[in-house]
């Protein structure tokens, strides 16, 4: 943003303060980066340094062929800039079975990046609970085996059930949903 004549009377003032969100400012050459996070997103902005609290100013956009796709994301700047906060879409809720996915996916990245299963009972559970309930037969131990085959069954065509392309005449056990 770049400050703008002053003597035009429709002219949005600067305020950094009506910005909402956590703010960050950092030099950027004769220029500020203002970062600016605002929950689960981040607004990025380059600041003039001639720009002053109070004083006008303009925005520009980079022109490019995309632009079109940009659009809701330039308004909600603009909207941050006035001081409203941004319109967050509500989190869907997680489910077992996408909890199960994750967590299967997970341990089939570590074990096949060498991890053992005590390894990835760790990386997913914490070590306080292999700790507590790692054992020879334990159910720690058996939740490990059967996310690796969960996820290796995935991995082998159980995906195409998933993005549903196939059919799969069984599902995983834990597919159903969460009450």
């Amino acid at each position: 943003m770049r400050a703008a004549h002053a003597n035009n009377a429709a002219a949005r003032r600067f305020d950094l303060w009506r910005i909402p969100g956590r703010k960050r400012l950092a030099p950027d050459g004769p220029d500020l980066a203002l970062t600016a996070d605002l929950g689960a997103q981040r607004m990025r902005l380059s600041l003039s340094g001639a720009l002053a609290d109070g004083t006008a100013y303009a925005s520009a956009v980079p022109l490019a062929p995309q632009m079109r796709g940009q659009l809701d994301a330039f308004n909600a700047q603009a909207q941050a800039l006035e001081g409203h906060a941004l319109q967050v879409n509500p989190a869907r809720p997680v489910t077992r079975a996408a909890l199960l996915h994750l967590r299967a996916l997970q341990a089939l990245d570590a074990s096949q990046a060498g991890a053992s299963h005590r390894d990835i009972a760790q990386a997913l559970f914490g070590l306080e609970a292999v700790v507590l309930r790692w054992h020879e037969d334990g159910e720690l131990r058996a939740q490990v085996r059967h996310l690796l085959r969960r996820a290796e069954a995935l991995m082998n065509g159980g995906y195409l059930a998933l993005a549903g392309v196939s059919h799969a005449a069984a599902t995983h056990p834990g597919d159903e949903p969460l009450r």
